[in-house]
């Protein structure tokens, strides 16, 4: 599923790893409009974790279904260690969004719990990096950090939006990397387009 119609001009292809949710369409929808080409690959296909070492490009993980804990799901199992290989290797920019931001959440030391009542179409305005922004979240699990972690996280320069009473993260990022918990695509995250061409563009510095 690649872009089209994409001028010379264009930003570098994005890879974006499906990790089965139906909102992944969405999302390359909303990356292309940055003027940049897309192609959508899923988590199992054979040979993605070569293509995606070796894209010259953004690499978005995408989100999907499950538990990011369970390391007895062969799916998740080879998102985790998709992820570590990407953080190491890929030098051309990491995005992740909602399972694909826990997942990077995970590789950073960050814990993952369970909400003990699930996002599943909430809208909520956030303190995103300094500014407030309105997004939506559909999310049964997220990442937790405390003031302790968040300090150690800026000491190596990881940079965290979280809700100052939870703990719970709601964005990150980092030299080269960057991972939303909430959903950019939905309708219900009001300036979801500004937002990815802002993360994408602090991923390829």
């Amino acid at each position: 599923d690649a872009g089209a119609g994409v001028g010379a001009d264009a930003g570098p292809e994005i890879l974006v790893i499906d990790g089965e949710d139906t909102f992944t369409a969405m999302l390359a929808h909303v990356l292309r409009s940055s003027g940049s080409a897309v192609s959508v690959v899923r988590y199992d296909q054979p040979g993605l974790r070569e293509l995606a070492l070796s894209h010259d490009g953004p690499v978005v993980l995408g989100p999907g279904p499950g538990d990011p804990r369970d390391a007895d799901d062969p799916k998740m199992r080879f998102l985790r260690r998709l992820t570590a290989d990407l953080v190491r290797e890929h030098r051309d920019g990491l995005l992740g969004v909602c399972l694909g931001h826990e997942l990077l959440a995970a590789e950073l030391g960050l814990e993952l719990v369970r909400k003990e009542v699930p996002y599943q179409g909430a809208q909520e305005v956030i303190d995103f990096f300094g500014r407030p922004e309105t997004v939506g979240f559909y999310s049964t699990f997220t990442a937790r950090a405390d003031d302790a972690v968040a300090v150690e996280l800026a000491a190596h320069r990881v940079e965290l939006s979280r809700d100052a009473s939870s703990g719970e993260v709601h964005a990150l990022r980092g030299p080269g990397f960057a991972g939303v918990q909430f959903h950019p695509e939905s309708v219900l995250t009001l300036n979801g387009a500004v937002v990815v061409r802002e993360l994408l563009a602090g991923v390829l510095v």
